[in-house]
């Protein structure tokens, strides 16, 4: 074969790693009339569940975010109720009330 001279392939040649295999042979008509579930709405679908998906990863980061200030706060809390205890216990004073 001559360089940039190509092979012919059929439609359905080039279609068979796309979609599903055809009932019959692929015939012009499929072409011409409305598309039920074609390419298009399969993208669609796609796209869609990529949104769902995102959407639920992000309520779970920000529920994650939350929690994490959360124990931040009461971790620094505690070191707090901590260094209060021990610089009353060098003292003699009584030490503050346990964190709740």
């Amino acid at each position: 074969m001559l360089p940039g001279m190509e092979e012919r392939v059929s439609l359905q040649q080039r279609l068979e790693g796309h979609l599903p295999p055809p009932a019959g042979p692929l015939r012009r008509e499929a072409f011409t009339r409305p598309a039920a579930g074609g390419l298009r709405a399969r993208i669609l679908a796609q796209i869609d569940r990529a949104v769902e998906i995102f959407e639920v990863d992000r309520m779970l980061y920000d529920i994650e975010v939350e929690a994490l200030h959360r124990w931040l706060r009461r971790m620094m809390a505690f070191d707090a109720y901590c260094a209060r205890r021990d610089a009353a216990r060098g003292s003699g004073r009584p030490g503050p009330p346990p964190v709740r």
